[in-house]
């Protein structure tokens, strides 16, 4: 009878021996879990998925839109209306009109607000990886690939390089794993894991050497291990379950709209201030029907609110939306919209050679073979059959009707094709019984075959590494000692192939005599193929347009160091500032200190292995550098999370890299990073047109009012008219202008913004004059109907206020093409931007024929409409109309013109202060 083994309850699952981990989880190791086991311990842990926040109803999101900041400063101020109205025991008609166009602004935004919510995590979602995640386990004796949500404790499963680790596992069978807890723990250096017991007491998750966590990454050899911990009992569950509430983090642009709306709020309350003292202090010239407190007050309310840019925010929403949509299109996929602003701000990107900056599709070129350098065409096959061997077995491509493989063992294969060798009858014959697969720190891939009852090995790598292992040299079918000589015949060789942008591939073979650790040792050299993978047409000028943008383009690549070089010099990637090439064994001899100061003048980072690429990044990282990082393979993904923009390839990318990338390139082309870069900056640009032109909208309203009371001791503009002033410009005309198209000028002769720059740069001036031409000519309809019309007109000043009505609401309408390309952008335009083709924002064009069909609508010469608006435009001479509505359309020209002439005047200023001064 099998003795039982006594488990103690009290021991930690790294404790616990293998029969008592056994016993616990109710599982043999030899069959793992039948499958009514399965069924039972489903029903008690449930599925293998984490916490996460439920997702909002629509109703929750429409809600909370209520909360923001400058929602709740019109909601308080429209109940504050409303007290007053009621105390004072005068609800007019006005006052309530007044409350409900402030009601149907707030709820218009909320509803905008929240359509756009919801539209971005839907698209988010949408990027989610709709494959399923599976893992191999062993269940009723047999193993199988099951979903991992599947998964429950007791399941014993084999978890290789590049898994993500499906739950907390203790590790029974080890093969070197090397584990990346830095998601779970924050350490940065991999763990190397074990599969013994652990006496000690109280450990820290880094020191459980024997548990695999959930979500962390297997970055080399494998592991058997036995699920102890499932979805909300795994660790990271635990933190996932603890976590009760989800705010979601504010992108730097949505902080600094925050910031600046929140300075505007106070600056209205102020405005709204003086407005009401102004107009308590001439109340008696005032109209009879607003000289009360309470609608005084609420004319100064509406007034205050009015200088809010309320609409900023959904704004900032839409365009990162849009941009994001758009993005997609051009290959660019956006995982978290956020990442546009880093995108946008970006001074450096790290950047790999091959299939990124390449073509990715590789031939062979260059042949040396038998010492001397041959044409392609015109290799033998008869005389050289290890050459020819070593290409055919020590390789996985297959070329049929679809390609296998990668692109320089498919090169490699097409010239034995070429060559007349039958690979595939070579594979047939002569078994692979072993390999050393290719890794990145060795850059070789080893088979070892059996040949005619010999066992003989073959090794491809890159040439330098190869060679280093070679200590023969076959020419002719004669095998002799490979001398220094022969080695600088080679070397002159490389340089040679390398100076005309090839790739090396070694070969070299032997006979085995050795145990597998030796394979790589004493090796016979064959010779070498030279690769071409030309450079994507496309990428020079992505290159240069990058430069003019102010950002750094820094190759990195496994390849030899004067390829690099030449790849780089043909694409624009080296200049006379960076002409330094520095490789992956140098990095290893330089401190941090020395490679910051190499970093300075060096743009090729060659022979470098991935854990190369983390340290380039912290070292530019360091020196306040925004950096973009690309990357491919499980080794990347620490580059990657490290990085501010990770870059995962889309075509040639494992699912590892993709996960935690920020941007995925669909085709990974470097092109469409400079296109990601291009339309972060159009973002930015675009709010700041929004921000600028509501800005200028807003204040020159109170402006106008406190302006015409100051001096004629009037109301221009009532409640309702400020009120609906707020729905044209807010709602209908600053939206669209975000949702324009894209220029490439934005990136001409323009350096990257400064985080900390604030969103009013660049745009103070256009703000000022915007709202002196608005707030002038507005006056000008005031004053001038006064000076047109006969003194023994009753209805001069009725007339006089439509004329501030009509210029204050049509002038935004018109100007509003001046912060868009349909005219270019008149703070942010530099010269090279008249490249740029004429774009019409058809949005915008709808939305101001639907801006003037509605307030022309207002205007209608009918009695009870003139009454509700508090202005007269039944019988009102025809001139007066022309006059009103030039003043409001001239004030395009005037604002265009007088902007650039103060900027020229400005910048001859600037450029001849100090000739100036002299004279």
């Amino acid at each position: 009878m099998e003795e039982k083994v006594i488990i103690d309850e009290d021991l930690e699952w790294y404790q616990l021996s293998n029969d008592a981990l056994f016993e616990r989880l109710e599982v043999n190791p030899e069959k793992g879990l039948s499958k009514d086991q399965v069924l039972k311990k489903r029903e008690i842990f449930g599925e293998n998925i984490l916490p996460s926040s439920k997702k909002p109803s629509i109703l929750l999101i429409f809600f909370k839109t209520f909360l923001d900041p400058l929602s709740l400063i019109m909601i308080v101020a429209g109940v504050l209306s409303l007290i007053i109205s009621l105390v004072v025991g005068k609800l007019t008609a006005p006052d309530i009109v007044g409350l409900i166009i402030i009601a149907f602004i707030v709820i218009i935004n909320s509803i905008i607000a929240t359509v756009q919510e919801v539209k971005s995590q839907n698209y988010v979602s949408s990027l989610d990886s709709k494959e399923k995640k599976v893992i191999l386990v062993l269940r009723d004796s047999v193993k199988k690939e099951i979903p991992i949500e599947q998964l429950v404790p007791g399941d014993i499963i084999y978890v290789k390089a590049g898994d993500f680790v499906p739950a907390d596992i203790r590790i029974i069978e080890n093969q070197l794993a090397l584990i990346d807890e830095s998601a779970l723990t924050g350490e940065n250096e991999p763990v190397l894991k074990d599969d013994e017991a652990i006496t000690s007491n109280n450990l820290v998750l880094g020191d459980q050497k024997n548990i695999a966590f959930m979500s962390t990454l297997v970055m080399e050899g494998k592991l058997l291990g036995v699920v102890f911990g499932t979805g909300k009992d795994s660790q990271i569950g635990k933190i996932a379950t603890n976590i009760t509430t989800s705010n979601k983090e504010k992108t730097p642009l949505e902080a600094k709209v925050i910031r600046l709306t929140t300075i505007i709020g106070i600056i209205s309350l102020i405005l709204g201030l003086i407005l009401f003292g102004l107009s308590w202090l001439f109340k008696d010239n005032l109209d009879e029907g607003v000289r009360s407190w309470n609608r005084l007050m609420l004319i100064a309310v509406s007034a205050a609110i009015s200088v809010i840019p309320e609409s900023l925010t959904i704004i900032v929403k839409i365009c990162l939306m849009v941009a994001t949509k758009k993005m997609a299109r051009k290959n660019v996929l956006i995982k978290n919209p956020k990442s546009i602003e880093t995108l946008g701000n970006i001074n450096v990107i790290c950047t790999d050679k091959t299939g990124t900056l390449t073509q990715n599709k590789m031939s062979v070129d260059k042949v040396f073979y038998n010492f001397k350098e041959t044409l392609v065409n015109e290799v033998d096959l008869e005389n050289n059959k290890e050459f020819f061997n070593c290409i055919a077995l020590c390789s996985d491509a297959v070329i049929s009707k679809k390609k296998l493989g990668s692109p320089t063992e498919l090169a490699s294969i097409e010239l034995a094709i070429k060559a007349k060798c039958n690979y595939k009858k070579l594979r047939k014959d002569y078994k692979r019984i072993d390999e050393i697969p290719f890794d990145s720190k060795r850059k070789m891939m080893t088979t070892l075959n059996l040949i005619d009852d010999k066992k003989f090995v073959y090794s491809k790598g890159a040439l330098d590494y190869v060679l280093k292992n070679c200590s023969y040299k076959l020419i002719d079918g004669v095998k002799t000692k490979l001398t220094e000589e022969d080695k600088k015949v080679i070397i002159n060789t490389i340089e040679n192939f390398a100076s005309q942008g090839l790739r090396l591939l070694g070969l070299a073979y032997k006979e085995k005599t050795m145990p597998k650790e030796r394979y790589e040792k004493d090796l016979i050299f064959l010779g070498a193929l030279g690769i071409i993978d030309p450079p994507r047409p496309e990428v020079k000028e992505a290159v240069e347009i990058a430069r003019n943008a102010g950002i750094r383009v820094i190759m990195i690549t496994g390849d030899h160091k004067i390829t690099a070089h030449v790849i780089a010099s043909r694409l624009g990637i080296v200049d006379d500032e960076h002409n330094d090439v520095i490789t992956g064994q140098e990095i290893e001899e330089l401190s941090d200190e020395d490679l910051k100061i190499k970093l300075k003048t060096t743009n090729v980072f060659a022979r470098v292995n991935p854990e190369h690429k983390a340290l380039i990044v912290d070292c530019l990282q360091s020196e306040k550098n925004i950096v973009a990082m690309t990357g491919d393979g499980v080794n990347d993904s620490p580059s990657l999370v490290k990085a501010d923009v990770g870059i995962a390839m889309g075509i040639n990318g494992s699912g590892v890299a993709k996960e935690v990338s920020d941007v995925i390139l669909s085709d990974d082309n470097f092109k469409s990073i400079i296109s990601g870069v291009n339309s972060g900056r159009n973002v930015y640009e675009k709010i700041k047109y929004s921000i600028s032109f509501l800005i200028a909208a807003n204040i020159s309203q109170i402006i106008t009012i406190l302006l015409i009371l100051a001096i004629e001791k009037d109301l221009a503009l009532s409640s309702v008219n400020i009120l609906f002033h707020i729905f044209i410009v807010e709602t209908i005309i600053a939206i669209p202008i975000g949702m324009g198209k894209e220029r490439k000028g934005v990136m001409n002769n323009k350096p990257p913004l400064n985080k900390k720059e604030s969103v009013l740069k660049g745009i103070i001036l256009q703000i000022t004059l915007t709202t002196l031409f608005n707030s002038i000519f507005a006056f000008l309809n005031y004053q001038l109907t006064f000076l047109i019309l006969d003194t023994t007109n009753p209805y001069r000043a009725d007339f006089a206020k439509t004329g501030v009505y009509i210029a204050i609401i049509f002038g935004p309408i018109f100007y509003a093409l001046l912060y868009n390309d349909t005219f270019l952008p008149i703070s942010l335009r530099i010269k090279t931007a008249k490249k740029d083709k004429f774009k019409l924002n058809y949005y915008l064009i709808s939305f101001m024929f639907l801006a003037i069909i509605t307030t022309v609508i207002t205007l209608l010469p009918i009695e009870k409409l003139n009454a509700f608006f508090e202005f007269r435009t039944e019988n009102m001479p025809y001139y007066l109309w022309l006059l009103f509505f030039l003043f409001s359309f001239v004030q395009l020209p005037f604002i265009y013109f007088g902007y650039n002439l103060l900027k020229k005047t400005i910048s001859y200023y600037s450029k001849n202060k100090s000739a100036i001064k002299s004279q």
